[in-house]
């Protein structure tokens, strides 16, 4: 299947970029795995990779913030690895193989011009986003910086929220329509959501979550 790649500049200087198409993928943290086929989808900041491409759910999610590096392995290239690259975030390292040289290219490039565009600072900066991950069943994760008075309305009567590496955490069952509700009421737009599997920071297990990535304007 070809690769379908679409970029969008946003008015913040900051780049977007929207690119789909299987690859392979070494199973889990065990360099011994074996290799298997995912459909993977890079958009909205995040690498989502799924065993097919009719699934809503993702296998696995992988943040832009927690990408530190990107590498080829060249040594192994025409192989029967295929044309290897891994993705090194702050708790593993995820290793993929496209088909073809250019199609790594093509994957390495967008991924990198995103993390660029991300950990540049634009002169002028004209959006915000903040990311809303809704466990179901049991709360909410918020990454980002919003106002006193979003804050105070997840955090209902519970004062004492969780901390881990990709935001604050509390344990408040909000519904997807409220807090688009909450957000939309106080200037924020949906830039898009979708379905993942997550741990949430007082649990050991996965369990499923909607995401929603807010934006806004920046205030001059």
């Amino acid at each position: 299947p070809t690769t379908r790649m679409r970029t969008v500049v946003c008015l913040a200087k900051m780049a977007e970029v929207t690119i789909s198409g299987w690859l392979d993928k070494r199973g889990g943290i065990d360099a011994s795995k074996k290799w298997k086929k995912r459909w993977c989808i890079m958009s909205d900041s995040t690498f989502r990779y799924y065993r097919s491409d009719s699934d809503n759910t993702p296998a696995g999610t992988i943040f832009c913030e927690d990408i530190q590096s990107i590498s080829e392995d060249k040594e192994k290239d025409g192989g029967k690895y295929g044309f290897i690259f891994r993705i090194l975030t702050k708790g593993r390292e995820y290793v993929f193989n496209a088909a073809t040289s250019e199609k790594r290219s093509e994957w390495m490039k967008s991924i990198k011009w995103l993390l660029d565009a991300k950990r540049g600072v634009p002169e002028t900066p004209a959006v915000k986003y903040v990311t809303v991950e809704l466990f179901f069943n049991k709360g909410v994760r918020v990454s980002g910086e919003i106002s006193r008075v979003i804050k105070a309305q997840i955090l209902a009567n519970n004062c004492s929220p969780l901390l881990d590496e990709k935001g604050w955490y509390v344990d408040n069952p909000l519904s997807h329509t409220s807090v688009l509700n909450l957000f939309t009421q106080h200037g924020w737009n949906l830039a898009t959501a979708f379905q993942s599997n997550s741990i949430p920071p007082n649990s050991t297990s996965t369990v499923p979550s909607d995401m929603l990535i807010f934006t806004h304007p920046h205030s001059s």
